[in-house]
């Protein structure tokens, strides 16, 4: 089987193309974000995407960095494969491709599992109204990024080993470079966060929400407020867990 995609991508052979889970990944991260999933999964093919701008991906072609672009190239990954039954699983980011893509080809999709999907709520949080997103030095990094990013970040910053460590990995061009400050600059757009909105509000099949309970960039409680309030779903289904839930209890989060 040749798998049509013009970036990197992820493919878990399992034997049965009757259902298909692609995952899309968030902001500035990586396909293999979901490996503690999909290391576990064998009831259907997996499929995860790298789209550019994160980790350092350049786009090609005429292909723009925005999450509208992200969706329209899932949206001909789907169709240029034939996959068919799809459950899509987009985090934070992801997750608004994910929705945008549903909204534009709506019979492409039998499932969605949205895990902190990204929403217009998130720009009253200090993360994105203090513009922590962008990093300029390893101090930003450690001042700025590390405490919103990392549960536990109070222990990292005393640990001079972690410090050290990441001081030696530190790569300014991953957070500054031109494409990924672009699409920064995007998630503050509320344009985008309207288009989001009327995508989530569209949504007419089965889907999971998934929020974690002390994340700083996306809210539990005023996220869940606002979906409930766009009468996004029939029934909601909401799982509340904290960051690190999917690595310590894989076996639940397959189920």
């Amino acid at each position: 089987m040749s798998i049509i995609y013009d970036y990197d991508f992820v493919f878990k052979n399992n034997n049965n193309d009757q259902e298909n889970i692609i995952f899309c990944h968030g902001f500035n991260s990586k396909l293999t974000a979901l490996s503690a999933f999909s290391n576990f999964w064998t009831k259907s093919n997996y499929y995860a995407l790298q789209f550019p701008d994160s980790n350092l991906i350049k786009p090609i072609k005429d292909h723009q960095v925005s999450v509208e672009q992200f969706a329209d190239l899932l949206i001909d990954f789907i169709n240029k494969n034939k996959l068919k039954n799809v459950i899509l699983i987009g985090k934070s980011l992801g997750a608004g491709v994910a929705s945008l893509a549903y909204y534009k080809s709506p019979l492409l999709f039998k499932k969605l599992i949205l895990i902190t999907p990204i929403n217009q709520t998130q720009l009253s949080l200090d993360f994105w109204k203090n513009n922590y997103v962008f990093i300029n030095s390893f101090d930003d990094y450690l001042t700025k990024f590390v405490p919103y990013i990392y549960y536990n970040y109070d222990q990292l910053l005393n640990n001079q080993t972690w410090v050290n460590n990441a001081k030696l990995k530190f790569n300014l061009n991953y957070y500054n470079n031109k494409y990924i400050v672009n699409l920064a600059k995007s998630l503050t757009d509320i344009n985008l966060h309207n288009k989001i909105t009327r995508a989530y509000q569209s949504i007419k099949i089965p889907t999971l929400v998934v929020l974690t309970k002390n994340d700083k960039i996306i809210d539990c409680n005023s996220s869940l407020a606002f979906l409930i309030l766009l009468k996004m779903l029939k029934q909601l289904l909401l799982i509340m867990l904290l960051i690190w839930f999917i690595k310590i209890n894989q076996k639940n989060w397959i189920k």
